[in-house]
C-alpha cells in the first residue's frame, strides 16, 4: 500500500478508532465533526484507490512499452506501406474499446460528487466553485480564440463533393442539451446531454437523507469503471502500434507533416497557460505568489507529463496545495476547504487543456484548406465544452460533424495523441491545482483580488499567446503553404488511362484553332459512321478547352480531363483488328456547334456541352452522360451574400458573367429580369478580371469548384439549394447507328465502372491508388514487391 502522508494517517486513525455504535449518538459540533470526517475519508481512499489501480498499469515501463510501440508502429508503416490497411481494424477496435467505460465513469463520477453536496452547508461552495470553474474555462476560452491565430490565411479550393447540394446537418440545441431520453443519450454518446442529467441528479440527492446508502455503492461503481478503464489502457500499446502502422503507411506524408501545426499550436498554448497565465491568476486572487505557484506544481507537471496520467499524480497534488496552505496560513478548518476533497470533485469537469484542445477543430479546417464559419461557433464553442466533461475520441468526431469537416482526419487525431495527451495531462494538473487553491482560498475567507496584479498578469499573458500564435504562423506560413499547393490537383493532374489497360495504345493528335475543317473523306452512301471510323482508324473529337475538369491543358500541356478520357476509352472500344487515332479538333466558337456537326468538322463533341431549351430540337436522341449543378462562383468574401434566393434578389445592380449560349446564360435570365447579364466566351475572362465589373459567374457546381482550385481567392455559392440540374451530352450529327451505339457504349461504362473511376478521380478530385502510389520500403528500397 502506498506510504501515507501525516494527515492521512491521522484521517484513518480518527475513523478507525471510533466505535461504530456511538456515531449514531453524536449530536452538535460533534456529529458535524464526524460527518466531515466521513465525507473527508472517502474522498481520500477514491483519490488513493485510483492511484493505486493506475499505479502498476502506468508507470515508466508502461509509458517505455507505449514510445516503443508508437516507433515500431511508425517503421511498420515505413516499411509496409499500402499493406497495413488490413490492420485498421485493431486500431478501430481499441478506440470502441476507450469509448466503453468513459461516459458511464462521467455519469457516475457527476452524480457522487455533486450529490455528496448539501444545500445547507455547500452553498457558498457551490457558488464559489462554480465562478471558478467559469472562471478557468474563460481563460481557456481566451487561449482558444488567440491561438486559432496561428493558422495563415490560406485561400484554397476543393473539388466538387456530393455533399454541396446536402442540407447542413441541424443540430437543434434542446436535443443536444436537453435529455429529453437519458437512456439514449447515453447509447448515442450525446455527451452535453448526459452531463446535463447527471448533474440534475446529483442536485437532485443534495437535500435527500441517507444519500449515502446510495452514493457508497455508487463509489464502488466508480472505482469498477475506473479500473476497467485501466484495463483498456493496458491494450494502449497495441491500440497505438494499429493506428500508427495503419496511418503511416497508408497517408501522404506531406499531410502527415501538417499535424504539426496541432502539436504545435496546442502544446505553445498549454505550455504558456501552464506555467505562466494560470499562476499569475492564482497570483493576483490569493495571497500565494507567483513563484511559490510554479515552485509548488513543478514536480506534480513535470510527473503527469512523463507518466501521461493525472490519476495517478492526483495524491501529489493535494500535498502540494496542502503545503501550501500551511506555508501561507490559509487554513480555516472548513471541510470543503480541503484539497482531498477539491481535487476529486473537479476532476469530472472540463478542465483548460480539453478547452484548448479544441483548437483541433479549426486545425482541421485550415489542413482542408477552409475555415469554420462564424455563425457556426457558438455551436462549436457550445458542443465542446459540454463535450469536454468526456474524452475526445467522443467528442472530436463529433465537432468535426457539426463544423462538417471530413472525418478522415480524425486518424491523425489518434496518431498525435501519443504527443498531444501528455500535454493534456500537464494542463489538466495545473487546472486542477488552480481549482482547488482558488476554490479552498475563497470559501476560506482569505481569497483577494489585486487588480494591478491581474491586469498586468492578463496583458502578459495575452502577449505571450499572440507572440506564440504569431511565430507558429510564421513558421507554418514558411514551410507549409507553398510547398503544399491545391492549384497541383488539377494543373498536375494526369489520366488514369491506360494504368487499367496496359496493352491499350490510342494515338492522339491535337489540330491548331483555326478554320474549320471538314473531314477529308465525307461518309458514302450506304456507309455509317462506326464503319468510317473503323476503315479510316480515326475518330475526329470536337473539344473546348476551357471546359475544365472535362477538358484543359494541365501544366505540361497535356490535354487532359473526363471528357478527354471519356474520348479514349471510346476511340479504344471502337478498335477491331488496328488502333483507331484520335484527332482532337477545337471547337470554334464563332459557328454554331450544330452547324459545325452537321458539316463533317468532327464525328462527336465531347466537352461538358449543355442541353439548352433552344436547341432542344437539335439533341441527339440519346441519354445525357451526366448531370451537373447551377451554382455562382464569387469572391470568396462575398460568399456569405449569395445562400438564397432572395440574398441574390436583394443585391443592388447585380451583374453576373454567364458563358455565350449556354443553359446557365437562359437559367440566370429566368432568376430575375433586374439582373444583368454579361455573357463571355470562356470562364478564363472571369477569372482573369478583365475590367467586367461583376459581382460574380453562372456556371456549374462542377467547374466552379475546380477554378476555386487555381483561383482560391474565390469560391462557390450554392444559392438555389442545388434544386436546378443542367444535363450534359455528347453531340453528334445525326446518324441513327452512332447515336444508338454510343448509348450502349455509355450503359457499358457505367456498368464496369469506368464512369464512376474517371467520375471520381476528375470531379470529386479522388486520388487514384494506382496513380498517387505511397513510397514505402519493401517496395520503393527492397524491390520486393511490385
Amino acid at each position: 500500500m502506498p506510504r501515507l502522508i501525516p494527515w492521512q494517517l491521522a484521517t484513518a486513525r480518527t475513523l478507525q478508532n471510533r466505535k461504530p455504535g456511538n456515531q449514531h449518538q453524536q449530536t452538535g459540533s460533534s456529529a458535524i465533526s464526524s460527518r466531515r470526517s466521513r465525507v473527508q475519508f472517502i474522498a481520500f481512499k477514491k483519490s488513493l484507490r485510483m492511484a493505486e489501480i493506475t499505479k502498476s498499469k502506468t508507470g515508466p515501463s508502461f509509458t517505455t512499452s507505449i514510445v516503443i510501440a508508437l516507433l515500431l508502429g511508425l517503421l511498420c508503416g515505413l516499411l509496409f506501406g499500402e499493406y497495413t490497411n488490413w490492420i485498421k481494424w485493431v486500431g478501430d477496435a481499441f478506440v470502441g474499446l476507450l469509448q466503453m467505460a468513459v461516459l458511464p465513469y462521467v455519469a457516475v463520477s457527476l452524480i457522487t460528487n455533486v450529490g455528496r453536496l448539501s444545500f445547507s452547508s455547500s452553498l457558498r461552495l457551490l457558488r464559489i466553485s462554480v465562478s471558478v470553474l467559469i472562471l478557468l474555462w474563460l481563460v481557456g476560452l481566451v487561449a482558444l480564440l488567440i491561438m486559432t491565430q496561428a493558422f495563415p490565411d490560406w485561400e484554397s479550393g476543393s473539388f466538387f463533393s456530393s455533399r454541396f447540394t446536402e442540407e447542413p446537418p441541424a443540430h437543434d440545441w434542446l436535443d443536444l442539451f436537453v435529455p429529453s431520453n437519458p437512456f439514449r443519450s447515453l447509447v448515442d454518446n450525446s455527451i452535453p446531454a448526459v452531463v446535463v442529467f447527471c448533474i440534475g441528479i446529483g442536485l437532485g440527492l443534495m437535500g435527500l437523507p441517507n444519500k449515502e446508502k446510495l452514493l457508497e455503492p455508487l463509489d464502488i461503481l466508480v472505482a469498477a469503471l475506473a479500473k476497467l478503464n485501466k484495463l483498456v489502457v493496458r491494450l494502449t500499446p497495441i491500440g497505438m502500434f494499429a493506428i500508427v502502422a495503419q496511418a503511416s503507411g497508408t497517408i501522404d506524408f506531406m499531410q502527415f507533416s501538417l499535424i504539426q501545426g496541432y502539436l504545435l499550436t496546442y502544446a505553445a498554448a498549454v505550455v504558456i497557460l501552464s506555467f505562466v497565465v494560470v499562476p499569475a491568476l492564482v497570483a493576483a486572487l490569493t495571497p500565494v505568489k507567483f513563484t511559490e505557484v510554479v515552485k509548488a506544481s513543478r514536480d506534480p507537471l513535470i510527473t503527469a507529463f512523463v507518466i501521461g496520467n493525472t490519476f495517478v499524480i492526483l495524491p501529489m497534488i493535494i500535498d502540494a496545495i496542502r503545503k501550501l496552505y500551511e506555508d501561507y496560513n490559509v487554513v480555516s478548518g472548513e471541510l470543503y476547504q480541503e484539497p482531498d476533497y477539491l481535487v476529486p470533485l473537479a476532476y469530472p469537469f472540463p478542465d483548460v487543456g480539453r478547452i484548448v484542445g479544441l483548437i483541433f477543430i479549426p486545425f482541421a479546417a485550415w489542413f482542408y484548406g477552409t475555415a469554420i464559419e462564424l455563425d457556426r461557433y457558438p455551436t462549436f464553442l457550445g458542443v465542446g465544452i459540454l463535450g469536454s466533461f468526456g474524452k475526445p475520441v467522443i467528442t472530436i468526431p463529433l465537432l468535426l460533424d457539426i463544423t462538417e469537416l471530413p472525418s478522415d482526419i480524425f486518424n491523425l487525431f489518434l496518431a498525435s495523441g501519443v504527443v498531444a495527451a501528455r500535454f493534456g495531462d500537464l494542463m489538466k494538473s495545473m487546472h486542477l491545482i488552480a481549482f482547488t487553491i482558488l476554490t479552498g482560498v475563497f470559501v476560506g475567507g482569505f481569497g483577494e483580488i489585486k487588480w494591478k496584479k491581474l491586469l498586468a498578469g492578463w496583458a502578459v499573458s495575452a502577449l505571450l499567446l499572440f507572440l506564440a500564435a504569431i511565430t507558429i504562423r510564421g513558421y507554418l506560413n514558411a514551410s507549409f503553404k507553398d510547398t503544399f499547393s491545391r492549384e497541383k490537383l488539377v494543373t498536375e493532374r494526369e489520366m488514369v488511362f491506360p494504368s487499367d489497360r496496359p496493352s491499350a495504345v490510342v494515338p492522339v493528335s491535337i489540330a491548331d484553332p483555326g478554320e474549320p475543317r471538314p473531314n477529308a473523306e465525307p461518309i458514302r452512301e450506304g456507309q455509317s459512321r462506326v464503319e468510317r471510323i473503323r476503315q479510316q482508324g480515326c475518330i475526329r473529337i470536337g473539344f473546348d478547352p476551357g471546359r475544365m475538369p472535362f477538358a484543359y491543358y494541365n501544366s505540361r500541356q497535356q490535354l487532359v480531363g473526363f471528357d478527354i478520357e471519356m474520348a479514349y476509352y471510346l476511340a479504344n472500344d471502337l478498335a477491331v483488328d488496328r488502333p483507331i487515332r484520335i484527332e482532337f479538333l477545337p471547337i470554334d466558337s464563332r459557328i454554331p456547334l450544330h452547324e459545325q456537326l452537321r458539316d463533317d468538322h468532327f464525328d462527336i463533341a465531347m466537352s461538358a456541352i449543355e442541353g439548352t431549351v433552344n436547341q432542344a430540337a437539335l439533341l441527339p436522341a440519346i441519354d445525357p452522360y451526366m448531370e451537373v449543378i447551377l451554382a455562382i462562383v464569387v469572391p470568396d468574401h462575398d460568399k456569405g451574400k449569395y445562400k438564397t434566393r432572395d440574398d441574390i434578389l436583394a443585391i443592388p445592380n447585380l451583374k453576373l458573367c454567364v458563358i455565350k449560349g449556354s443553359f446557365f446564360a437562359e437559367r440566370a435570365a429566368r432568376i430575375s429580369a433586374d439582373i444583368e447579364l454579361i455573357e463571355l466566351e470562356s470562364a478564363n475572362e472571369y477569372f482573369d478580371n478583365r475590367n467586367l465589373n461583376a459581382n460574380g459567374l453562372v456556371i456549374s457546381a462542377e467547374s466552379g469548384s475546380a477554378w476555386t482550385l487555381l483561383r482560391p481567392e474565390y469560391s462557390v455559392a450554392n444559392p438555389l439549394e442545388g434544386r436546378i440540374r443542367v444535363p450534359l451530352y455528347y453531340l453528334t450529327a445525326a446518324d441513327q447507328e452512332f447515336e444508338s451505339f454510343l448509348q450502349n457504349w455509355l450503359t457499358l461504362k457505367r456498368s464496369d465502372g469506368t464512369y464512376q473511376r474517371l467520375y471520381e478521380h476528375w470531379i470529386l478530385g479522388e486520388e487514384n491508388q494506382s496513380q498517387s502510389r505511397r513510397w514505402y520500403i519493401l517496395r520503393d528500397v527492397l524491390h520486393w514487391v511490385d
